[in-house]
């Protein structure tokens, strides 16, 4: 699969240059789409291309997910909004199989009403034991995700809670196609709806090519009877496949998130937050050392992985303060367990798989006020900390 790229990395100013190769469709009713049966699992995707990722859709996702071998006990449906073409479009895929089996009008796919209309339609049109719901688009940790440009919308983390408890439907795997949303905010968000077991995600830029589903779901379609949690190893088994080998993706990492360990985590995780605190006129420069010299993500420093900043505070000898060095060290141990599988590239070695909100300079003040009304922030007061560190 080298010989394409699936995205272009806008977030980054990186284009990859993209050879589009023809799609076999097969033809088929323009109707209702439905299962027949209940099956073990439904993938489902929530393709949200009505933008600068128009032609990435058929260009490479659709062809990952043809080479998954065909399997009456997996379903795969994909709800499509694209910018070159007027309507919704629902996709099943079977083996090289897929066909468009029904359009419906123009949808807001930044719109976390139309998300949760498409997890509501997913569980109640393929039923199954399992269900993996994909989020395909633009990703921006805590300040969201899947921009739609016909309707100039972005879903938020408020509406992305809201769109899960709204549709009702028990989410086995909530994954992201979509560029650093592995956050402890999001996390958190996502968490408190009580609906989704495991988030697979990546604290970095996604990389060019995207997913790669063909490596990712082959093992649950050869065997249907494999658990959330198996699956969730085959994805990260299947990223590690396609990119640990290309030394490119030299940011590349991809994480599976157990959101009941992390509920269980974050009272530690809130305690950390207070020390952090209750010590910042004891410790700023030590805070601003640590910071200086934690992993960031490639495209932005305003979102830091939680175990190498927990590492760089432990190993700067100016923090003397036994409390705050045990919460610390807390911290990374509650990460680290509510951290399933984790894939890093040679440059993210020292990443854990979840990233925070160190918010300094230009991105505080842009971006404070959105920051403030989140869940995560509200809970543990980072908010209140990140106003004193910046004043």
């Amino acid at each position: 699969m080298n010989w394409v790229s699936r995205r272009a990395l806008t977030c980054a100013g990186i284009v990859f240059c993209m050879i589009m190769p023809a799609v076999l469709i097969a033809g088929g009713p323009i109707g209702r789409a439905s299962a027949e049966t209940s099956a073990s699992w439904t993938i489902g995707l929530y393709i949200d291309a009505d933008n600068d990722f128009d032609t990435y859709w058929e260009g490479l996702s659709l062809l990952y997910l043809q080479d998954i071998p065909a399997s009456s006990e997996v379903n795969i449906v994909a709800f499509v909004d694209r910018m070159a073409y007027e309507g919704t479009e629902i996709w099943e895929i079977e083996g090289s199989n897929a066909q468009i089996v029904e359009t419906l009008p123009e949808m807001n796919f930044g719109d976390g009403a139309t998300l949760s209309w498409m997890i509501s339609e997913t569980s109640t049109r393929y039923p199954s034991d399992h269900l993996l719901i994909d989020l395909w688009d633009h990703g921006s940790a805590w300040n969201g995700f899947c921009g739609d440009y016909t309707s100039d919308d972005w879903i938020y983390l408020d509406e992305l809670k809201s769109a899960i408890v709204d549709a009702g439907a028990y989410i086995d795997i909530l994954s992201c196609d979509a560029c650093s949303m592995s956050s402890v905010e999001t996390l958190y968000t996502v968490s408190l709806t009580g609906l989704v077991d495991i988030v697979v995600a990546s604290l970095e830029t996604v990389a060019g090519d995207g997913f790669p589903y063909d490596f990712m779901f082959t093992p649950v379609a050869l065997d249907p009877t494999r658990t959330p949690d198996q699956v969730a190893s085959d994805m990260i088994d299947g990223w590690a496949q396609y990119y640990d080998p290309q030394s490119q993706y030299f940011y590349a990492t991809l994480g599976a998130v157990s959101l009941s360990s992390f509920a269980q985590s974050m009272s530690t995780v809130d305690a950390w937050c207070d020390a952090i605190a209750a010590n910042l006129d004891a410790y700023y420069r030590a805070y601003k050392s640590a910071l200086r010299d934690t992993y960031s993500v490639f495209y932005t420093k305003y979102q830091v992985d939680m175990v190498d900043l927990g590492n760089q505070l432990l190993a700067n000898p100016e923090i003397t303060d036994t409390a705050l060095r045990a919460l610390t060290q807390d911290m990374i141990t509650a990460v680290e367990d509510a951290v399933l599988y984790l894939d890093n590239a040679p440059n993210t070695m020292m990443c854990g798989g979840i990233t925070l909100w160190w918010g300094t300079t230009v991105d505080w003040r842009s971006w404070s006020s959105v920051y403030a009304g989140l869940d995560f922030p509200a809970y543990t007061g980072w908010y209140d900390f990140l106003v004193d560190y910046n004043s």
